[in-house]
């Protein structure tokens, strides 16, 4: 029974500023497993939990047994966590977070590329010169224009021809011509 009253003396025992820092730090919490970024959200969210339950031990009332009000304090913010984190997990699941901002599925980026990969395509075909020794991984000449690329199969020396082969996203494959 004294485990049930030590309940309802953390709650109405709490001062305003206990109350604001659990309230705002579970909305960080919240805003964090939501939206999950660099972690400012869940680094003050949960700093605000922490100061919430160091600021109710501070001013606590003679009555309170202050080791099952920190317990109790945590195990209902766990509690409240782990069920936003579950409900997150299910609606991210079941599609219902992919009609929001929160989750965003889709790119503006083609698959394969991304803004700082250099789109070769244009080279396909061409012919040029190895400006170093492709073993397998070289530089060439094509149109005096000096890049990176991979041979296909064996070393290619200094100097031979070469033709580009394929294109995949960045990289340059090459192989040997007469």
């Amino acid at each position: 029974m004294e485990f049930f009253m030590q309940i309802g003396y953390l709650f109405s025992n709490m001062t305003w500023p206990v109350v604001v820092c659990l309230i705002i730090g579970i909305i960080f919490l919240m805003i964090e497993i939501f939206q999950p970024g660099f972690g400012v959200f869940g680094t003050v969210g949960m700093s605000l939990l922490i100061l919430g339950v160091v600021l109710r031990a501070i001013y606590r009332r003679p009555e309170d047994n202050l080791l099952a009000q920190i317990f109790i304090m945590l195990f209902f913010v766990s509690i409240i966590v782990v069920t936003a984190f579950i409900i997150m997990v299910k609606s991210s699941k079941m599609g219902w977070l992919s009609r929001t901002p929160f989750i965003e599925k889709s790119t503006a980026v083609s698959t394969g590329m991304s803004e700082g990969t250099a789109d070769y395509s244009y080279l396909k075909g061409k012919i040029g010169v190895a400006t170093t020794d492709l073993k397998p991984t070289g530089k060439i000449n094509i149109d005096d224009e000096v890049v990176d690329a991979s041979a296909e199969g064996f070393f290619i020396s200094k100097g031979e021809g070469i033709k580009v082969t394929e294109i995949s996203g960045g990289r340059i494959s090459v192989r040997r011509v007469e």
